[in-house]
């Protein structure tokens, strides 16, 4: 189990580096993010229990209400990694030297890697479809957020050639995201978003062949 005692002061060494006691309660936070996100991938917010939250972390409830406060910080902090985590992946394709069809394409491939794959995101996405009444009522923001992504990685595309679409841009950015949220409710509800990143290379060459007719001729 990680120690509870994580209230102290942490004090800094000559070298300017954390002393052990901050070290165990960056990794008692950590530890109850990851526990939380177990919690909340089987049960909904309303059954989800602060005390299965630290028993899941291998802490007490007094460590949990130390980091955190209450249920709807935790799951706050579980939102806020899960977008964490995406927007990583976004800044990761978007430095790319690459045209707008294949970031978008490596965009989709790296959400469905960290979807099937990360706990905290996994979790993040049972609570932003869940309506409670103590939950931010604005978790479903990001999901609209991402159809502007699209958008631009797709005007980009169309601006630099790598894509060819006689439709708006828009239209094409929204529908992009409807493919995608299909195929991650489908691998949900299969198994538990295993099969998320299969299910999108299956969908990459319907991508091509809508967006760059001329390239997928080519494939």
């Amino acid at each position: 189990p990680i120690s509870d005692d994580d209230g102290a002061e942490a004090k800094m060494s000559n070298e300017g580096k954390p002393e052990p006691v901050q070290q165990r309660a960056l990794q008692t936070r950590e530890a109850l993010l990851q526990g939380a996100a177990r919690v909340f991938t089987r049960r909904s917010y309303p059954e989800a229990r602060l005390k299965d939250i630290a028993h899941e972390a291998g802490t007490s409830e007094g460590s949990l209400h130390f980091h955190f406060g209450n249920k709807r910080d935790v799951a706050e902090a579980v939102l806020r990694a899960q977008q964490d985590r995406m927007n990583a992946v976004l800044v990761d394709v978007v430095e790319r030297a690459d045209d707008g069809l294949t970031k978008l394409l490596a965009l989709i491939d790296g959400l469905a890697e960290l979807i099937s794959s990360d706990i905290v995101t996994q979790a993040g996405i049972k609570l932003s479809t869940q309506v409670a009444q103590d939950l931010p009522r604005d978790t479903r923001d990001p999901y609209f957020e991402w159809i502007g992504i699209a958008k631009s990685l797709i005007a980009d595309g169309v601006d630099e050639g790598s894509i060819e679409i006689a439709v708006e841009v828009e239209l094409v950015a929204e529908y992009s995201n409807v493919l995608f949220l299909g195929a991650q409710v489908l691998s949900d509800f299969e198994d538990a978003w295993s099969s998320l990143p299969r299910r999108v290379k299956a969908l990459e060459t319907f991508i091509v062949g809508a967006l760059a007719p001329s390239r997928a001729e080519d494939r």
